[in-house]
């Protein structure tokens, strides 16, 4: 029995790919779809409601882990799927991969494997990565722990130790430390591919190294590596603009002989 759990706003067309995908997977259990809507003004929750889906509407302001504990309350299933409107899912076997995943009750949470990727699908190729509090290394395990876009999760435990409702990203980083730290095991990079619809903006890869940095303490950069890097930068501009520069004009100059080199097209 599965609750698939999307967080929304305002975003109508990936909302319905997403709801498409789903309607593809080979559900031999019950499920439901719950979207947290954020006071969306398109027509995201007529289209959640045309796909059968149970909305709730976020009662307060949004936070990335706010909006996951309120959609845990409203999910009735044990095993919750969290994924983002963006997401495609490339298979449709996903349902019975991940109910046999939390047959251990020591699993909170699995981690699906994106397609953009390559050495966490090398480790899906492989063997599940088991990743408990005396295995979990920071600089190797950071990348494994779950996501939200795509992740399962288990209900009783998401009840028991909540998300983070003030952190500004990772908060499903945070969550799986946590659950590691109480002596649950998660299951990473499993062989449920999926492909996410969406670019990553630089606001939103900014917001991803505070998070971070606000659960490990572990500066990203040096204020001397800044400002080195912002010397070395000159001359590496400069290349990069010459560079472009200098192909485009290669590129023209080449096509511009091609037209007294080739014989002209006669048809009209």
């Amino acid at each position: 029995m599965i609750s698939i759990l999307i967080r929304n706003k305002n975003e109508e067309v990936a909302l319905e790919r997403a709801l498409l995908s789903i309607k593809k997977q080979n559900f031999n259990v019950p499920y439901e779809i719950v979207i947290v809507d954020d006071n969306s003004s398109d027509n995201s929750v007529a289209i959640a409601q045309k796909h059968g889906c149970k909305v709730v509407q976020l009662d307060k302001q949004f936070t990335y882990g706010y909006a996951i504990n309120f959609g845990v309350k409203h999910c009735q299933y044990e095993i919750i799927v969290l994924l983002s409107s963006h997401n495609i899912l490339l298979s449709n076997d996903f349902p019975e991969k991940l109910v046999s995943y939390f047959s251990d009750k020591n699993v909170a949470a699995v981690r699906c494997t994106p397609i953009t990727n390559t050495k966490q699908i090398e480790q899906s190729l492989k063997s599940n990565l088991l990743i408990t509090k005396e295995n979990y290394n920071h600089k190797k395990d950071w990348q494994n722990l779950i996501i939200a876009n795509c992740s399962a999760i288990r209900k009783s435990v998401a009840s028991a130790i909540l998300f983070n409702e003030t952190i500004r990203s990772n908060e499903e980083k945070l969550w799986s430390l946590d659950v590691i730290e109480k002596g649950f095991v998660i299951i990473s990079n499993v062989p449920c591919y999926f492909f996410y619809n969406k670019k990553k903006s630089y606001n939103a890869e900014v917001c991803d190294i505070i998070g971070k940095y606000q659960i490990d303490g572990i500066k990203p950069i040096s204020v001397s590596y800044y400002f080195l890097n912002i010397i070395k930068s000159f001359p590496w501009s400069i290349k990069i603009a010459f560079s472009n520069w200098y192909t485009n004009l290669k590129m023209k100059t080449q096509i511009l002989i091609a037209t007294f080199k080739y014989n002209k097209g006669q048809y009209k």
